[in-house]
């Protein structure tokens, strides 16, 4: 498929059919994952790909007890809230518990160049402020990786969507995979889910912007 299509055919999939996804197919979306650029040359990531049906359903049920958890504090103070909290999770997280394949997206801390310089100089805390958190290179790669992961996934058939709303249960999850399988990668912390499936229908993105608001030219 021509990269022009690919990247018109990537759409977020949350419905998918049941249909088994070989690891061969896996192995080759992330290596097109790990080809993406990053800060430094760090390659800050590391993919956990899960098919077993019920390790994914122990992750779903994680991330829906800690949002569950978190809504009934906000019945409290704004129910209203607290129901669309619960409704985003609903339709939003928990239909990764259909997906053929769930990825764990896992990165490392990334220290900037002049973090030392920033930190001696005067409003030194704002600058790493900026630097590591607002702009923050290691999510920028992490970002890159996940996009090459997209469009391999559709040039090979298949659907994904990328979820950063697990991140709400991150620390629990990272237990549940100790406990469960073992698992366990110092330093690394989770940053995104991305599901993968073959979809249940033809995908359909919402409106994009137009390229008049979106670019500036300067010659």
């Amino acid at each position: 498929m021509e990269l022009q299509k690919t990247i018109q055919e990537r759409h977020s999939v949350r419905k998918y059919q049941n249909v088994d996804i070989p690891e061969t197919d896996i192995r080759e979306i992330i290596k097109a994952a790990a080809l993406a650029p990053s800060e430094k040359n760090s390659q800050n990531w590391h993919f956990v790909a899960i098919k077993n049906r019920d390790l994914i359903e122990k992750v779903g049920q994680t991330i829906f007890d800690k949002n569950e958890a978190l809504s009934a504090q906000m019945d409290r103070i704004d129910p209203e809230k607290a129901l669309r909290h619960r409704k985003l999770c609903k339709n939003f997280t928990m239909f990764i518990l259909n997906a053929n394949v769930l990825t764990l997206v896992l990165s490392s801390p990334f220290i900037h160049n002049y973090y030392d310089e920033y930190q001696r100089v005067e409003n030194g805390n704002e600058l790493l402020h900026q630097l590591m958190d607002i702009r923050n290179p290691s999510m920028q790669s992490i970002g890159a990786a996940l996009e090459n992961f997209s469009l391999k996934a559709v040039e090979l058939g298949y659907g994904t969507c990328w979820l950063t709303s697990g991140n709400i249960a991150a620390d629990e999850i990272m237990e549940l995979l100790k406990k469960e399988e073992g698992f366990e990668k110092k330093d690394f912390f989770l940053v995104a889910l991305m599901a993968i499936g073959v979809p249940e229908d033809t995908p359909k993105g919402p409106s994009k912007k137009n390229l008049e608001d979106i670019y500036t030219y300067i010659e």
